[in-house]
């Protein structure tokens, strides 16, 4: 999940348009931004995979991306933005672990349930469904950006530019297909 996770903070910000939308979308992030700086520390490990959907297998994901550290990365989100408010705070802070849970749906069980843990989850869409997994997404991006329209023009807000905030996410999940890949 890319642009998904991109989606979701769309729909939150629908949700709940006091929450800044760049909170939101930042938040959607958080956990991904963690690991490329912990792969690049050394702290977390990969392994790349030519030709094997996604073309990484994550080694070892459990101080960015296991479920307890999900948690802790959210609330401490959640308090760096306290000041804009409980509601806006709070929704950044789930916006931050709705990356676990989505992650959970894709990532075939490299989620640790707390950093060394034995326990890993995950579904595993990436591999169960080598390029399935891009319509599973789209589908899912499809559903968050028609709520995020709707709430948009019914509450006459988001700046008059849902539309093409849309319009990138759908570029960002395009960008982002198997046929798009280098040939390997």
């Amino acid at each position: 999940m890319y642009a998904g996770h991109f989606a979701a903070g769309l729909a939150m910000k629908a949700r709940e348009p006091r929450a800044p939308t760049w909170g939101l979308l930042l938040g959607v992030g958080v956990l991904d931004l963690l690991f490329g700086l912990f792969v690049s520390l050394g702290v977390e490990r990969t392994t790349m995979t030519p030709g094997v959907a996604p073309g990484f297998r994550l080694d070892f994901i459990d101080w960015s991306h296991s479920l307890a550290m999900s948690l802790v990365w959210s609330l401490l989100f959640a308090a760096l933005l306290f000041r804009r408010g409980l509601v806006a705070a709070a929704w950044c802070g789930v916006a931050v672990f709705s990356h676990f849970v989505l992650d959970f749906l894709m990532h075939p069980g490299d989620l640790a349930l707390w950093p060394h843990a034995e326990a890993h989850v995950g579904l595993g869409l990436w591999t169960r469904w080598p390029r399935g997994w891009w319509f599973f997404e789209l589908a899912f991006i499809a559903v968050c950006a028609a709520y995020y329209l709707a709430r948009a023009r019914r509450l006459r807000s988001f700046g008059g530019r849902g539309g093409w905030v849309v319009a990138v996410v759908l570029v960002l999940h395009v960008v982002n297909s198997p046929w798009l890949a280098p040939a390997r």
